[in-house]
C-alpha cells in the first residue's frame, strides 16, 4: 500500500500509446442492435413507449440559420424543486432521482476515462449506467468520455483510456475516485504537481479492480468493476465517504415554454460526430452516434448508440452543451494537449423535453459540480435523471437549422503562431 503513495506520482503506471494508437485506421464499425425494451432511471420517470426512433444514414442539412436568441427567464415560484441544496439521504444529488440503494450514495463519485475511438469500441460497457458523462476533445479530432458513476454499480465498465490535463477539473468537482489507464508523461507531470491524494488514482495495477479481457485483441481492453474500485480504495485506507455533491435543482418546467430542441447534432470532427433526438414517449434524448469516418463531410452515418452491457441506448433526461475556452498546452509535430478551463462561468445550452433554452454554467468552488443557471442568475430547472454534458469550445458555430434542429460545430483553437 505504501507503494502506491510514493513518488514518483504514477511509479506503476506505462507512457499512454494514444498518439500511436488513436491514429491508426479505424476497424469496420459493428452495426449494433436496437432493443425495444428501454430502461427508466428511476420510479418517478413515466412507463417508456416502445416505438424506437430510426436513424438517418446521414444528416439531412436545411440551409443554416445564426441561432435565434433564446428566453430562460424562469418563474422558479411555480416549481416545487429538489436542491440545490440540502438533498434527502436517498435522493442522488446528480440525477435528482431516489436510488434503490442509498447506502451507495455513502461512497465517493467514480470518474472513469472511457474512449468513443476508434469505432470498434463500441458498444462500450456500463456507461448507460452512469449518472452525468462529460464528452470532450481529445486531440486530432478525437474525443473522450468521462463517465460519472455514483448512484449505481456497473460490473463491468469500459474500455478504460488515458488521463488528459481537463479530467482534473472534474476530479476535483466531484471529490472522485479517478480511473484512467496510464498518460502522456507530461500529463502525469502535471498532475503531480496539482499535489492529488493518489490512493484516489485507479490505474492498472492489478486485477481486480481493473482487468484485461484478453478475448478482445485490441489495446481497448481494460475494464473495471465499481464495487471493486471502491474495495481497492477501502483496502488502502482512503476514506471513501460521501461528499457534498449538492449545487443543480430539479424540476418540471411548469408550463414553461421554449423553442423546440429535437435533434442536437453535436460534430467535433469527421471522426467524433453524433445527434440526439427527443423520444416522445420516454421524455428523453436517445444518441445517435457516427459510425463511419466523414472524411469528405457528405458521408455521414449514424447508430442508436448502445450499452454491451446493460443492452440499452444511451439516454439522457439533459443535454446540455458548455461553451469553454479552449487552447494548446503543447502542440508538435506527434503531439497535440489542450487545455480546457472549466473555471469560472461560461454560456451553456440546455435541452429538455424537446425544448431548447440558453442558460449559464458556473463553477463557484473547486471542490463542487457545475451549477447550471438561467440567463437571469437563478437555477436552472433541471429534468430529474442523467445528464450528458458536450463540452465545446467558445468559438463554436451555433446554428439552429429549422425550428426544431440545432448544430453544433467545435471549432479547435488557433495554433500557437497563429494567435
Amino acid at each position: 500500500m505504501a507503494a502506491c503513495a510514493a513518488l514518483p506520482f504514477f511509479a506503476n503506471t506505462a507512457p499512454d500509446a494514444a498518439l500511436e494508437e488513436d491514429n491508426q485506421a479505424a476497424p469496420t464499425s459493428h452495426t449494433a442492435t436496437v432493443v425495444t425494451d428501454l430502461s427508466t432511471r428511476g420510479a418517478s420517470l413515466a412507463a417508456v413507449n416502445t416505438a424506437q426512433p430510426e436513424a438517418p444514414t446521414s444528416t439531412p442539412r436545411p440551409t443554416a440559420t445564426a441561432a435565434a436568441p433564446i428566453s430562460s427567464t424562469l418563474p422558479i415560484s411555480d416549481f416545487t424543486r429538489i436542491g440545490p441544496k440540502n438533498f434527502p439521504d436517498h435522493i442522488n444529488p446528480l440525477t435528482g432521482l431516489p436510488v434503490p440503494n442509498p447506502a451507495l450514495l455513502d461512497r465517493r463519485v467514480i470518474a472513469a476515462k472511457i474512449p468513443n475511438y476508434p469505432h470498434s469500441v463500441r458498444p462500450q460497457s456500463g456507461i448507460s449506467l452512469a449518472d452525468q458523462i462529460y464528452e470532450y476533445y481529445l486531440e486530432w479530432g478525437l474525443t473522450r468520455f468521462l463517465a460519472i458513476f455514483y448512484g449505481n454499480d456497473a460490473a463491468r465498465f469500459g474500455p478504460i483510456r488515458s488521463a488528459r490535463l481537463f479530467d482534473d477539473n472534474i476530479v476535483r468537482m466531484y471529490n472522485a475516485i479517478f480511473v484512467f489507464n496510464g498518460a502522456d508523461k507530461r500529463v502525469l507531470d502535471y498532475y503531480e504537481e496539482r499535489e492529488l491524494d493518489p490512493r484516489y488514482f485507479v490505474v492498472e495495477r492489478l486485477c481486480p479492480p481493473l482487468c484485461r479481457d484478453e478475448t478482445i485483441p485490441s489495446y481497448n481492453n481494460l475494464f473495471g468493476n465499481t464495487a471493486q474500485v471502491h474495495e481497492y480504495v477501502a483496502a488502502l485506507g482512503a476514506p471513501d465517504d460521501r461528499r457534498d455533491l449538492s449545487g443543480n435543482f430539479f424540476s418540471s418546467l411548469s408550463g414553461l415554454n421554449a423553442p423546440a430542441g429535437t435533434d442536437i447534432y453535436i460534430n467535433y470532427s469527421y471522426a467524433n460526430y453524433a445527434f440526439w433526438r427527443y423520444h416522445e414517449g420516454s421524455g428523453l434524448y436517445m444518441r445517435y452516434q457516427g459510425n463511419v469516418d466523414n472524411i469528405d463531410g457528405l458521408s455521414a452515418a449514424y447508430e442508436l448508440h448502445m450499452d454491451a452491457l446493460t443492452g440499452q441506448p444511451l439516454s439522457a433526461a439533459n443535454v446540455i452543451v458548455l461553451m469553454v475556452p479552449h487552447d494548446f498546452y503543447l502542440k508538435s509535430s506527434d503531439t497535440e494537449i489542450f487545455s480546457i478551463d472549466l473555471t469560472g462561468s461560461g454560456a451553456a445550452y440546455v435541452f429538455r423535453d424537446n425544448q431548447a433554452f440558453e442558460a449559464r454554467w458556473l463553477r463557484f468552488a473547486e471542490r463542487k459540480p457545475l451549477a447550471i443557471l438561467d440567463t437571469d442568475g437563478r437555477p436552472f430547472p433541471l429534468k430529474p435523471g442523467v445528464t450528458f454534458f458536450q463540452v465545446m469550445s467558445t468559438t463554436t458555430e451555433v446554428s439552429q437549422l429549422d425550428e426544431q434542429t440545432w448544430e453544433f460545430n467545435f471549432a479547435r483553437p488557433p495554433l500557437p503562431d497563429e494567435e
